[in-house]
């Protein structure tokens, strides 16, 4: 078999769950899992979460006791990537959401929406971006890889497992950084990357990955970190 040579480029991260925090606007409960969880960027996936629109509401301000029927709505799938912007984040992807009082629906999702309630989430986060890992550090499960004149298929995933001592790899393709988070209107290309499905719909990637064209996660079961495997089993 002829060998493709991929440049690759280990980073450290690790697959992960949580419980983002309900009732303050979405982009603050990100900021506080990314501080929470230590990343730099993430991408997570939220599914089945009731969300509240309340105009006029402070973003500081807590929510009321009581919500009206006209403030609430469900987020059917969202998949975002958050990264950090100075001292603040920036929220991206794709997702359906409703509202209850059947307004006109717009195509973009305030990053300011205020969940209804806790909301759990999987997803992929980032501890420390390109350049301060190497193959044979601890912390390098994930690695990108540019693909360049030669398509990245199955054999090239398994030569690159190969170089990597992975047994084996989970990989998504990296799509262009997006500007907000867009309604995607067919609900038979809902994609949801981390929910136990085959994902074909690039992930939005943030700034220093915008050279790569893939990303894989080791999914080898023999891999020091044994909660994380289990975790990334469960995409």
């Amino acid at each position: 078999m002829t060998t493709i040579e991929h440049s690759i480029l280990p980073i450290a991260g690790c697959a992960f769950e949580d419980i983002l925090d309900g009732y303050f606007p979405l982009f603050e409960s990100a900021r506080q899992m990314l501080e929470r969880q230590g990343f730099t960027s993430m991408w997570i996936t939220m599914l089945h979460a009731p969300v509240m629109d309340i105009a006029g509401l402070a973003l500081t301000a807590p929510v009321p006791l009581s919500l009206r029927k006209n403030y609430s709505g469900m987020v059917d799938h969202l998949t975002l990537s958050v990264t950090k912007s100075n001292n603040d984040v920036r929220l991206a992807g794709v997702g359906n959401w409703i509202w209850v009082d059947g307004r006109d629906e717009v195509d973009t999702f305030p990053a300011a929406t205020r969940l209804g309630e806790p909301a759990f989430v999987r997803g992929i986060g980032i501890t420390h971006e390109a350049g301060d890992v190497n193959e044979t550090d601890g912390r390098a499960s994930i690695v990108l890889v540019r693909r360049g004149a030669m398509a990245f298929d199955a054999n090239a995933q398994d030569e690159v497992n190969k170089k990597l001592g992975w047994q084996v790899s989970r990989a998504w393709e990296l799509g262009p950084d997006v500007p907000n988070i867009s309604r995607v209107t067919d609900i038979d290309t809902l994609d949801v990357p981390f929910n136990g499905e085959a994902n074909t719909s690039p992930l939005s990637a943030p700034a220093f990955m915008a050279d790569w064209d893939y990303m894989l996660i080791d999914m080898s079961a023999d891999q020091c970190d044994q909660q994380r495997l289990e975790v990334a089993q469960r995409f």
